[in-house]
């Protein structure tokens, strides 16, 4: 019921729209889409002939009414604004079925007469569009394997065979993967006796304590709770390899509990609820985290080598980049708590689309990017259509867009850059922010973005 007041009202603000973008573009509620898919197409008024299709679409949040479906449909694009089966439900999402939605919406678009498809990917979006893709493209093989936590279907009505490739992807501060950005989210200050799913009104639950030198909230070990935290190397090294152990230890009791269930030895034949505490929440976004990075800009905040930068002024210009954003200390002490730190998922949602092994949070090296599907790196090997990959200077997953680009896609057609002075949601950073002005940032993306599809294949 939540989902669908959720849509009602994305689709209400749709029509309220001011009278620019009204006239821009005519939008229809898409219904009787496969597996209970919600969308909306955006048809642009100033071209009736669009043969160009864009998918917007996420794992969980809704972008019905994401800022591309009137940007880019403004501009002459046809656009379908989607909403996956697990619209604001992280705790029951089985990820492998996302790739059914997606060609759901390539099927649709292609039905009513659009020649090319290209799959836009923002935050989530971006893991959700290249699993599809790369399944597209390489069949079930791609999602299958003992090395993989949670496998696909290829046979059956969770199959994932026969979907049909997209032309082209558009990445917009796409992050690596959710079982990447939960890993890198936990807090391994937990105790080991403390770390189990034992709830209940026979279980022991004393207070968490924290162990010492794993708090990222405490001053001794560099948090500064209103600025800038700084953590020593010692600290991070330590930190780092803690929220992998962390993260293993769930994997092993998760796929415990999937083994004994399969074996009929559960107390339920198919899944269970977990409970991760000091994980950040269970919505899109991660919640209250206990991310380094967020609290110390000194962590992914540059790149490699110098890339191509959209500037104010509309230049695009080639310069080692250093992240504008500021700190921001505000997941404590909404970390410790239940509500917004602590991730209640299924076994099946922590598989398939929360978890990932490694033996390091922060070394791209020791991340085993294809144990998941839900992994940009892993996918990215294995696509062949045209890439752009755009990332948010005011944020910080631009560091791991450019790794994307250097070392990750297969693609021979790829571009990296980033939009000086933006921030995740694609707008522009606080007045507080380092650099600016970053007033015609916005249009300025929306343009690059559009002028990059259309190049390619019209409108």
């Amino acid at each position: 019921m939540r989902s669908l007041v959720a849509a009602s009202m994305a689709v209400g603000a749709i029509f309220a729209m001011d009278v620019e973008h009204a006239s821009a573009q005519s939008t229809t509620w898409v219904t009787g889409l496969a597996h209970g898919v919600k969308a909306v197409l955006y048809r642009p008024n100033t071209n009736p002939s669009s043969h160009v299709g864009v998918i917007i679409i996420h794992r969980t949040s809704n972008y019905l009414n994401h800022a591309g479906c009137t940007q880019l449909s403004q501009r002459g694009l046809t656009v379908l604004c989607m909403n996956s089966r697990f619209d604001n439900n992280e705790t029951l999402v089985n990820w492998e079925l996302i790739a059914q939605d997606v060609g759901a919406g390539v099927n649709y678009l292609k039905s009513i007469g659009m020649t090319k498809v290209v799959l836009f990917g923002h935050s989530g979006g971006g893991p959700t569009t290249t699993y599809y893709q790369a399944v597209a493209e390489n069949g079930p093989s791609y999602c299958q394997g003992p090395n993989k936590l949670h496998e696909c279907d290829s046979s059956g009505s969770n199959s994932v065979a026969g979907l049909p490739p997209a032309d082209a992807i558009v990445l917009a501060d796409g992050h690596p993967a959710n079982g990447v950005n939960t890993l890198r989210g936990l807090n391994p200050s937990i105790r080991d006796h403390q770390d189990k799913d034992t709830s209940g009104l026979n279980a022991e639950n004393p207070p968490i304590t924290a162990i010492p030198n794993l708090d990222p909230f405490s001053p001794a070990n560099g948090f500064v709770q209103n600025g800038a935290s700084h953590y020593s190397t010692v600290f991070k090294n330590h930190y780092s390899r803690a929220q992998a152990d962390r993260m293993n230890d769930w994997i092993e009791q998760a796929l415990h509990i999937k083994t004994m269930a399969a074996e009929g030895n559960w107390r339920f034949p198919d899944d269970d609820s977990i409970v991760i505490a000091r994980a950040g929440g269970s919505v899109a976004g991660g919640g209250n985290e206990a991310a380094l990075f967020k609290m110390d800009t000194t962590i992914q905040c540059c790149t490699l080598q110098p890339e191509n930068v959209l500037r104010n002024d509309g230049s695009v210009v080639v310069q080692n980049y250093t992240t504008v954003r500021l700190p921001n200390s505000a997941d404590y002490p909404g970390n410790l708590s239940f509500d917004t730190g602590t991730k209640n998922l299924t076994v099946t949602s922590f598989l398939s689309a929360n978890a990932i092994r490694a033996t390091d949070s922060m070394d791209w090296n020791e991340i085993d990017w294809c144990s998941s599907n839900n992994s940009v790196p892993c996918a990215l090997q294995k696509i062949s259509a045209p890439l752009l990959i755009t990332a948010m200077g005011a944020y910080y997953f631009f560091p791991d867009g450019e790794k994307y680009y250097l070392y990750y896609a297969k693609s021979q057609d790829k571009t990296f850059i980033i939009a000086d002075g933006l921030v995740h949601g694609i707008t522009v950073c606080t007045p507080n922010c380092l650099g600016g002005p970053y007033t015609n940032m916005v249009t300025n993306y929306w343009n690059y973005v559009f002028n990059w599809i259309s190049r390619r294949f019209g409108t």
